[in-house]
């Protein structure tokens, strides 16, 4: 996929007057204008569930309200003003900002929806048909290591568009963005996306390729207690045999991550050597996440779906635990379908 590929004309907002929704609105202010994207606020509001509270609050009234008709009444007085009110109070939450991006010269329109936060985000989401997400990590709840917010998160399960997740304020000009790739085709998105921008932003690429060879040390390991314990059928230098298995594993993943990381700079930057290459042993979340904070890097690119992808799969485990514990912003680039070159 070749950064020439992508196209970023429209931008969603997830606004709800958070301080952190602040920082995501500030941060999608600077991708439109650099960009030229025109940019819709979204904003969801539960009625219903101020609603069902009111019912359950019913039986503390004084008596003299609790007949039937006297409370059938009182409902639908409460129903009208809660939903009136809270529409008025959402639209009130984006008018600030339409009045800043439109003096940015930025085409803005503000959307709000009735209906349980997240699902009505994606119903707005598919209405609009917008390019990337942009939202906090957490709303109102305390930030706290590895904490994300409930809507951010079932958002990002079930919401296939390129999103940025915003942990905190983003310095794009002259940044360090960090790359994660495996082969997959999301992880060649998630550098066309970052080429984009560092391109626009004359910041730094870091191409990132982990292995985890303790995973195929373990299996190799039981591998081989199983034969010896089999009766003494096999019959091989276990010491030996293990050095050169985890030789060949160390130096072997070592190799794949040198020609995935030169395969996708040849197809997605066209063979632009303008990058700094690393290749870690580990866990893959983690030793992205600790050399972005050895680097204090600006950004983390990483593809929602990796190479173990399979149907039914709404997020892989490496792009959630990075938003986990990333110690910068995160930006997830939609699932791609296989189109042949993983290694």
């Amino acid at each position: 996929m070749s950064k020439r590929e992508i196209k970023i004309n429209k931008i969603l907002l997830a606004f709800d007057n958070s301080d952190i929704s602040m920082v995501a609105s500030e941060a999608t202010l600077k991708l439109a204008r650099t960009l030229g994207s025109e940019v819709v606020g979204l904003h969801a509001y539960n009625a219903s569930m101020h609603d069902g509270a009111f019912h359950i609050m019913e039986p503390t009234l004084p008596s003299r309200y609790q007949k039937e008709e006297i409370l059938q009444k009182q409902r639908e007085v409460h129903n009208t003003l809660i939903n009136v009110g809270m529409e008025k109070i959402s639209l009130s939450y984006l008018s600030p900002l339409e009045e800043t991006f439109r003096a940015a010269n930025i085409n803005f329109k503000a959307m709000v929806k009735e209906g349980k936060n997240f699902r009505s985000l994606m119903e707005l989401a598919h209405e609009e048909g917008g390019d990337l997400m942009v939202m906090g990590a957490w709303g109102f709840s305390e930030n706290a290591p590895g904490f994300i917010g409930s809507v951010c998160l079932r958002t990002l399960h079930h919401l296939d568009m390129d999103m940025l997740i915003v942990k905190g304020p983003l310095n794009f000009k002259g940044g360090k963005f960090i790359v994660g790739l495996d082969g997959s085709p999301s992880s060649l998105r998630a550098l066309g996306m970052a080429a984009i921008l560092a391109e626009k932003y004359s910041a730094e690429l870091h191409l990132i390729y982990v292995f985890d060879s303790k995973l195929h040390k373990d299996v190799f390991s039981k591998l081989k207690d199983s034969v010896i314990n089999s009766g003494g059928r096999f019959s091989f230098n276990s010491k030996e045999q293990q050095k050169i298995h985890d030789l060949f594993i160390d130096k072997g993943l070592m190799k794949v991550g040198d020609m995935i990381i030169a395969r996708a700079a040849q197809e997605v930057l066209d063979g632009n050597n303008g990058y700094t290459k690393k290749v870690f042993e580990g866990l893959p979340f983690r030793e992205m996440c600790d050399y972005a904070s050895k680097v204090s890097a600006d950004l983390i690119f990483a593809g929602k779906t990796g190479r173990h992808f399979v149907e039914g799969m709404d997020l892989g485990s490496v792009a959630e635990n990075v938003v986990r514990f990333s110690p910068c912003s995160v930006f997830v680039t939609r699932h791609e379908v296989y189109r042949g070159w993983v290694l």
